[in-house]
């Protein structure tokens, strides 16, 4: 099944933003998931034309890119015939992503557009491993959410426009370290290449000074914590809730997390998982929209007895978690209830038509606290339990 992340790849960077180049992908995919490539096509307006809804696509795109536009476009040109690939590919001036149904491996002969058998996950005419992907993997990892991905792709875009302004202002390179301080030298010609490219213009070669700092930098990454020990709270105290717990997080990682960024551990170990969400995701603990989801679920989709309650807001607490769990009502048969509709407190109103003649003190009405028996110390559990119960009845009291 596809998803928008098969696409978010250091390889589809690399040939759609940094080497400007067009790609056709086969058998087809759905078009809400080729989507996610637009992140790669910034700098350009995106135009989607559907080939079977129209009988002159070459025209329309070859009229569309020798006519001028601030930004140029870029097509996602949807179930073309081979022979429009085959006219396409001899056009110069498009940028585009084809999708079509039809296997057209036999028209990879250049290298403007590169050709990817979606099926066989594989490039037809482009070697990864020949290329230096460090820069695009680095912006992957570092980035990966798709709107922070975007909003640093857009980023490196108003870079490339600075050094061009620069550059077609004087022939002067003296400022060009100065723009490019907020990354690493060893990424600095990868940039360099993505303006020549897009604005079609020579870079001239200039001194390369010493490694500049850079700002707000560290001088060795950050080493990943260790949350191994917030896991075993997790799952040493209830097997319900651990077991909610781990569908949630690869429920989380389907919906949320690049797959490209993680080790195969993380894909398959919880555990694993959970240490890569603390690092990348939730560095500031679990976010409480993860939490109010695991409340609801565990208490939906198991019988939830007074010990789960109990158990389940010491795990909460245990991890620093200030989410309290909808109160245990023994008597609803394990069903927990809104706080606001436990042992309530019923006030007399009053009501100035039948005000007595006498004052009368208003009483407050109360839950009447059942007389169980108490348990014995020699059970501490259910002895602790009841305790903790108690003390919530009298407090309603009151």
């Amino acid at each position: 099944m596809d998803i928008d992340y098969d696409f978010i790849t250091a390889e589809f960077l690399n040939i759609l933003f940094f080497q400007q180049k067009n790609l056709v992908i086969f058998p087809y995919v759905d078009l809400k998931h080729l989507r996610a490539l637009q992140i790669f096509a910034v700098g350009h307006d995106v135009v989607d034309i559907d080939s079977t809804a129209i009988h002159n696509l070459n025209e329309i795109i070859e009229f569309e890119a020798s006519s001028y536009s601030q930004q140029p476009a870029f097509y996602f040109v949807l179930n073309p015939k081979t022979e429009e690939i085959e006219k396409l590919i001899n056009s110069p001036r498009v940028r585009c992503v084809v999708n079509t149904r039809e296997i057209v491996e036999s028209l990879a002969n250049g290298t403007r557009f590169v050709f990817y058998n979606k099926k066989s996950k594989t490039f037809v005419n482009y070697e990864p491993e020949e290329q230096n992907l460090s820069f695009e993997k680095h912006l992957i990892r570092t980035y990966p959410d798709k709107q922070l991905l975007l909003d640093e792709m857009i980023k490196i875009k108003s870079l490339a426009t600075k050094i061009y302004l620069q550059l077609n202002e004087s022939s002067n390179t003296d400022n060009l370290p100065k723009l490019l301080r907020d990354y690493d030298q060893i990424y600095w010609d990868k940039i360099l290449n993505f303006t020549r490219l897009y604005y079609d213009i020579e870079i001239p070669n200039f001194d390369r000074p010493k490694p500049l700092p850079r700002e707000n930098d560290t001088s060795e990454p950050e080493e990943e914590k260790d949350f191994s020990n917030e896991y075993k709270i997790i799952m040493k105290a209830n097997r319900k809730i651990g077991q909610k717990f781990i569908q949630l997080i690869h429920n989380y990682r389907f919906e949320k997390v690049n797959p490209a960024n993680l080790e195969v551990e993380q894909l398959f170990y919880p555990r694993d998982l959970y240490n890569y969400l603390r690092n990348r995701h939730w560095e500031k603990g679990i976010p409480k929209e993860f939490v109010s989801k695991w409340i609801q679920a565990t208490t939906a989709d198991f019988p939830f007895t007074e010990d789960d309650h109990v158990e389940f807001q010491m795990v909460l607490n245990e991890l620093n978690l200030p989410y309290p769990i909808p109160e245990f009502d023994a008597e609803r048969e394990s069903e927990p209830v809104n706080v606001s509709s436990s042992t309530q407190i019923v006030r007399e109103e009053k009501d100035p038509k039948t005000v007595p003649s006498s004052p009368v003190k208003k009483i407050k009405q109360v839950k009447q606290v059942r007389s169980d028996l108490i348990p014995s110390t020699e059970n501490f559990r259910e002895f602790r339990l009841w305790t903790l119960k108690k003390l919530d009845e009298l407090e309603n009291m009151f």
